[in-house]
């Protein structure tokens, strides 16, 4: 998704500073697919993926949100059951809030709601972009996007490159993709080989960003 989507739900923390807080361990349901949630949760550390289960029972990774950003808020107002899972990726704190409560704020506030609809037409937009990403491209291809896409949305400048300041596991890429976690290796084995990137504590660093850039446009 793009920086906006990230940047902006910052703009919730005050909304939510008085809500109570829960703490997950990693790998906790939040919702389960098929259920309705009647809570809205901040969150303020740690990752959570939602994620659909195919009818031979695999699941596939949609999407992840990370700190400061919402779970529950999409059906809020519609009171419909999660067509997606929200479990936690790592240990979580949030803060939560009633279905109610939540949709006043919302409501009374205009570059709050203005703010949350752009961020719901973001989330269309990356989900349509995934699924076509998952039918057209090859996986180096997706692997390079979700770099590129990572930049964006955490990439800071330093000496060696981009740094994207958050760790990406060969595991996680093979859960979005839908592949192997040895096929995502030999990927990332060849850009690391053409110094396209670098790996340094489990974080990845562009190296060659107009080479990625190529990449990209195939």
């Amino acid at each position: 998704m793009s920086k906006t989507h990230y940047v902006q739900n910052h703009l919730w923390s005050d909304h939510f500073a008085d809500c109570p807080v829960v703490t997950m361990s990693k790998n906790r349901l939040i919702a389960e697919e098929g259920t309705v949630i009647n809570q809205i949760y901040y969150i303020e550390s740690g990752r959570v993926k939602f994620s659909i289960t195919t009818p031979d029972g695999n699941e596939k990774i949609m999407y992840i949100v990370n700190k400061g950003e919402l779970i529950g808020d999409l059906w809020s107002a519609s009171k419909r059951p999660y067509f997606m899972s929200a479990t936690t990726l790592t240990k979580c704190s949030f803060r939560v809030m009633e279905q109610k409560a939540f949709l006043d704020v919302l409501f009374s506030n205009r570059e709050l709601a203005e703010s949350w609809m752009g961020n719901l037409s973001e989330i269309v937009e990356f989900l349509v972009d995934h699924v076509t990403e998952l039918v057209f491209l090859d996986k180096e291809q997706i692997i390079i996007k979700y770099i590129y896409r990572l930049s964006f949305n955490y990439g800071v400048e330093t000496d060696r490159g981009i740094k994207i300041n958050t760790k990406v596991t060969h595991q996680l890429f093979a859960d979005l993709m839908g592949c192997s976690r040895i096929t995502v290796s030999k990927i990332m084995s060849h850009l690391i080989k053409m110094n396209i990137i670098s790996r340094e504590d489990g974080y990845i660093y562009i190296t060659d960003m107009d080479e990625l850039k190529k990449m990209l446009k195939g």
